[in-house]
């Protein structure tokens, strides 16, 4: 009777050991956040990824408890911001913030970068912009016809602003094959920024960018609206599709690549080691973005709302690398 007694003290102790070593752990997944969160933004300030980022931080860490800083991270369209981030604690006290769709999938193409798309867990494609084709308004052409009939004239001559490995960036070397050209036809000039891109456009720096349209909203005046790249024309701008000006000049149409998606992705490790945190995060960044009065504040801004979730996010983005693996060597 006593050994039973012993052995069974023994169990209890043992039982009461294991369950207080392992409360610290549980406590602090249940805590998490605890301290200070990082927004990781992989472009130049001003630029609408930025103002997302930033917008959406002061919303997400009132709702947390823990402040969240932004910091910018440029260079190599986004390909700095990502190294940054993937060098970064992954813990879920950093996130990155980016045009998730195209740069991460064209810095992996292009830049021999030493991550994939599966070292990134994707929470969220907020907003995905359609490209909008923008002449400088003091030009004389009133149409991407006659903008392109000037250029095959004086190849070299004209100069065009996009940021690096963008959907712009893309729709620009689609056009250019629509019209029968090469890059070489044309000065394609980078930014690190959509802002600086659509800045260099209004103030004559270049003749034409090729960017988000809901971003460009801001310099209306003072560019001219050539063509939008996608299926309808969008209600902010007096332009034709890519494919309806193509359409007019007997040539096939195109499938340009639509939308610049902005978006918040944390550490594929992160996701699996701590789900819940991962979760909570998740259904965080949800909530804020469900506030009628945050999605007001944001369309004022021409910044978007939506809620893809996880797994939404990720299948597009998988499906759009397959698209861009075919303009690796253009790019």
């Amino acid at each position: 009777m006593k050994m039973l007694k012993s052995w069974t003290a023994a169990l209890l102790l043992g039982s009461s050991l294991a369950f207080a070593a392992s409360t610290p752990a549980v406590a602090a997944e249940d805590n998490w956040p605890n301290q200070q969160i990082t927004f990781v933004i992989a472009l130049g300030s001003g630029g609408s990824a930025d103002r997302t980022a930033r917008l959406v931080a002061q919303r997400m860490q009132d709702k947390l408890g823990v402040p969240i800083r932004a910091i910018n991270q440029e260079g190599g369209g986004g390909h700095v911001g990502h190294v940054y981030f993937q060098n970064m604690p992954k813990d879920g006290t950093f996130f990155l913030v980016t045009s998730i769709h195209p740069y991460i999938s064209s810095a992996i193409l292009n830049l021999n970068a030493s991550y994939t798309l599966d070292d990134f867990a994707f929470v969220n494609g907020q907003w995905t912009d359609i490209d909008l084709f923008a002449l400088n308004a003091k030009l004389p052409y009133d149409s991407l016809d006659e903008f392109m009939q000037a250029v095959t004239e004086a190849p070299g001559k004209f100069r065009i602003s996009v940021v690096p490995g963008s959907t712009g960036h893309i729709n620009t070397v689609l056009m250019l094959e629509a019209y029968g050209l090469t890059t070489d036809a044309v000065n394609i000039v980078t930014y690190e920024s959509g802002n600086a891109a659509r800045t260099a456009a209004a103030g004559g720096q270049v003749d034409m960018t090729v960017l988000g349209a809901d971003g460009t909203i801001s310099i209306k005046e003072f560019i001219k609206p050539l063509a939008v790249a996608s299926e309808q024309r969008l209600a902010d701008w007096d332009a034709p599709t890519l494919n309806e000006v193509l359409e007019k000049r007997g040539v096939e149409p195109v499938t340009p690549l639509v939308g610049s998606m902005r978006g918040i992705a944390a550490h594929a490790e992160f996701k699996e080691k701590y789900p819940q945190r991962f979760e909570k995060f998740s259904n965080t960044y949800k909530e804020v973005l469900s506030d009628p009065a945050f999605q007001k504040m944001l369309n004022d801004q021409g910044i978007g709302s939506d809620w893809l979730g996880p797994e939404k996010t990720t299948e597009i983005i998988h499906e759009n690398f397959k698209i861009l693996e075919r303009f690796k060597d253009q790019l």
